[in-house]
């Protein structure tokens, strides 16, 4: 007779920033998490920067719950990673205001994010991940929101979306591994290149192809140094064989159909999409520094509802961000992703030691460049100071200065000055 079969393992509870359930040997593990990001925004702008042709519509104060996602993440039978993560607070409907805010044609409804499965310890490829997922492109975009530096990401983050209304996350399959002790990361994918939210796609074509290298020529995580390079490119079929790049400011308190749009190259036939990436970023002890550029090469574009002469367009997104943390902390790295992790406090806020938490004070400067040739998409010079208080490892206050100098560049009245300021309280578990 055969055997009997094994008895189930059993689970137990352990926290780790969150609570997980996991076997004894960790082959199975299981973990429901959720993100809340409660903004607050306040505007000011002059009256031709929003009112003028070409201005950016009226600039409202507002209350708005940025994330609240709820996800689903573990590991089973030892080689296999899954992740389902789902937001709450999505607002479907046409992407910016153009005047008066508006909340007509806004549907709230949870969307789909991440939703993949990764076979971990294949020969030679190291991981390979399928399903809807963030495409390897930009430490900024792949930094997980949970961990920002700033209320929002630069302009970059917009500016280089394959997509303007795919939430980030493309449908397809990718393979990614680390190199010499961990010292190189690389990774390609293959995607479908869809432009709604929900990872759905069809149409002939709208493929891409993404792939990213990093190295750590210095990582001494004992004495708190590193040093991270790193590039990337994607290689693209329009989807619909349309492209569009626009920006949103750096502060959002509404809804995502509901934000004004500061730059906009306008909705561009095309016949193909590639964008270049540079990155870098450094810790030495408190202060990390952080930078990036992005080139979005967008070939045979034309104003979708003109017949005129085909343009090959090259726009630029680039930023330079420092921080630095007041109490002795310092941020990590994690070398078999190239991003960064979570920040853990010395202290905790109330933790009966007299602890404060752990402070950290940010400067960013942003800049993205939609002219060239026939689109006048406008140009953007931006800047955001920040101050960050982690009360825990879960939980943060976060308060955003920022100003943004317009020029829209086809009407000079419509050029202006955008000021900012926007507070979040932020947990995830």
């Amino acid at each position: 007779m055969p055997p009997p079969p094994p008895a189930p393992a059993s689970f137990e509870a352990v926290w780790n920033n969150g609570l997980f359930l996991q076997t004894k040997d960790k082959d199975f593990t299981a973990h429901v998490g959720g993100v809340l990001h409660f903004d607050a925004a306040w505007y000011d702008g002059g009256t031709n920067l929003q009112t003028q042709p070409g201005g950016i519509g009226r600039l409202n104060d507002g209350v708005v719950p940025r994330r609240t996602r709820i996800f689903f993440e573990g590991s089973a039978y030892k080689h296999f990673d899954y992740f389902l993560n789902y937001e709450f607070a999505n607002g479907i409907g046409p992407i910016g205001s153009t005047g008066a805010v508006t909340t007509a044609n806004v549907v709230f409804t949870p969307g789909l994010l991440d939703a993949w499965v990764t076979v971990k310890d294949v020969p030679f490829f190291g991981n390979v991940r399928v399903g809807n997922q963030k495409e390897w492109f930009s430490l900024e975009h792949l930094n997980s929101a949970r961990y920002l530096e700033f209320v929002e990401r630069s302009y970059l983050f917009d500016f280089s979306q394959p997509t303007a209304f795919n939430n980030g996350r493309t449908p397809g399959i990718s393979t990614f591994r680390t190199w010499a002790d961990d010292r190189l990361f690389t990774a390609i994918g293959a995607y479908k290149n869809v432009s709604d939210p929900y990872a759905f796609g069809a149409g002939a074509g709208d493929y891409a192809v993404t792939g990213r290298v990093a190295a750590l020529p210095i990582y001494e995580p004992e004495a708190k140094r590193l040093w991270h390079i790193g590039g990337a490119f994607s290689l693209r079929d329009p989807a619909n064989d349309q492209v569009r790049v626009r920006i949103r400011n750096a502060a959002r308190g509404s809804p995502g159909p509901l934000l004004n749009l500061i730059a906009d190259s306008g909705a561009l036939a095309a016949d193909s999409q590639d964008l270049f990436n540079l990155e870098t970023a450094a810790v030495a002890g408190p202060w990390t520094i952080q930078a990036e550029y992005t080139a979005n090469i967008i070939d045979g574009a034309r104003p979708l509802a003109s017949d005129g002469a085909r343009d090959d367009l090259v726009f630029h997104g680039a930023y330079v961000e420092t921080m630095v943390f007041l109490k002795g902390e310092s941020r990590t790295w994690n070398p078999k992703t190239a991003t960064f992790n979570r920040v853990i406090p010395r202290r905790n806020l109330m933790s009966g030691d007299g602890g404060l938490g752990a402070f950290e004070v940010a400067a960013r400067w942003s800049y993205a460049n939609l002219t060239d040739g026939a689109i006048r998409g406008g140009r953007l010079n931006g800047a955001t100071l920040g101050l960050n208080w982690y009360w825990n490892p879960n939980m943060k206050m976060q308060f955003n200065y920022d100003t943004c100098y317009r020029d829209q560049s086809t009407n000079p009245n419509a050029n202006g000055s955008i000021h900012s300021f926007v507070t979040r309280l932020a947990l995830d578990f």
